[in-house]
């Protein structure tokens, strides 16, 4: 950094950039977002005003080249992840990514080496991890008050219309449907609860062409899943069943059914994303019961944002960017970082095998 403010380049000011990115960074002491990129120059410039953003570019090299940002936030459409990473890296910049690093694991191998060679701190944009229940969950599977977890399951169901849905139906540009989408997300949450996955078996389908618009006109037929389910094994023992829609009639907006459920010997607890300040927990032989999540959990430590603040479905991802600029002033690894990508889309990689193949396949190490 050239002094003590970190200057932060956003490169795709779409919906997670505000919904999540620009409303994290702004509440953080000693961070100015310094400017921002956008291909789309009508959306472009809407955010600059609202944001009162001085720099705006259409280009990523020459918001690199001119802005030189200390820090980037890529939030483009897939396909353009891994060349965008590399650029930032080489202009010396840190880096936080929404998922994926690469179109593919080997991609994603050498985007993970390049960040390691750099020096600089990347960090993956996986939000659930920051949920205040999850972290509860997290704290619990550790302390052991669950004894042995021996099964589990992850599912997030959504009503998103059978309409187009933008670059996300299309593989050349997504990589993947529904399980890069929102599968891949569970899948890294699950391992930093549970510890390694170690071989998965899997059914993905494709259920609808989204051929139309939302206003009826002919588009390009998607050609990516839009349901996934895979059972995973652990290497601890634990088993867990998986899946992940986007054509679930009755959970549409305000109504998405997102539950993590984890069964030990001792006692069960589920976190549920509509409720992120509560879990449920239940011994053997009793009803789930809801537990408030306790102060310490509600917030990362030294977060300047008020739990009690908005939507609170919406404002614990603002702990991205100060769990990212908490690293990056005090020299540490972000956590999850581009590892935690990396390992993700190789467990992904098996399950989309396993679903080709129908059988289990077991999923390749990935050393740090």
């Amino acid at each position: 950094m050239k002094s003590n403010t970190l200057r932060v380049g956003l490169i795709g000011v779409g919906g997670v950039a505000s919904y999540v990115h620009h409303p994290g960074f702004s509440r953080i002491p000693g961070v100015e977002i310094a400017a921002i990129c956008d291909t789309d120059t009508d959306l472009l410039a809407k955010r600059k005003t609202a944001w009162g953003v001085k720099a705006a570019f259409t280009d990523p090299d020459a918001l690199l080249r001119e802005a030189r940002p200390d820090a980037v936030v890529i939030a483009a459409p897939n396909h353009l992840h891994r060349a965008l990473i590399l650029k930032a890296f080489a202009a010396g910049c840190h880096v936080l990514c929404e998922k994926p690093l690469g179109m593919n694991l080997d991609e994603t191998v050498k985007v993970y080496r390049a960040a390691k060679a750099s020096g600089r701190r990347h960090m993956m944009a996986f939000t659930y991890r920051f949920v205040p229940g999850m972290s509860y969950l997290r704290h619990l599977v550790g302390q052991g008050a669950l004894g042995q977890v021996r099964h589990a399951r992850f599912q997030r169901l959504q009503d998103w219309g059978d309409d187009e849905i933008g670059w996300r139906q299309y593989r050349a540009r997504a990589g993947m449907g529904e399980l890069g989408d929102m599968g891949i997300h569970r899948i890294d949450y699950a391992e930093d609860l549970l510890g390694p996955i170690r071989a998965v078996c899997a059914s993905l389908k494709q259920c609808v062409p989204r051929d139309r618009t939302r206003e009826g006109r002919p588009c390009p037929p998607q050609d990516v899943e839009d349901w996934a389910a895979w059972i995973a094994e652990f290497e601890s023992g634990a088993t867990g069943v998986f899946e992940m829609g986007k054509l679930t009639k009755g959970r549409g907006p305000g109504g998405d059914h997102d539950v993590a459920e984890l069964n030990g010997s001792a006692a069960s607890a589920a976190y549920q994303l509509h409720t992120p300040h509560q879990i449920l927990f239940a011994q053997r032989l009793r009803p789930y019961e809801a537990r408030p999540v306790p102060p310490e959990f509600l917030k990362r430590p030294g977060s300047p944002r008020d739990p009690v603040e908005g939507d609170p479905q919406q404002a614990f991802r603002f702990d991205q960017a100060w769990e990212f600029v908490s690293a990056i002033r005090e020299g540490r690894d972000c956590e999850p970082s581009f590892w935690h990508g990396m390992r993700a889309q190789a467990v992904a990689e098996a399950i989309l095998r396993a679903a080709r193949e129908r059988r289990w396949v077991g999923v390749p190490s990935t050393p740090r």
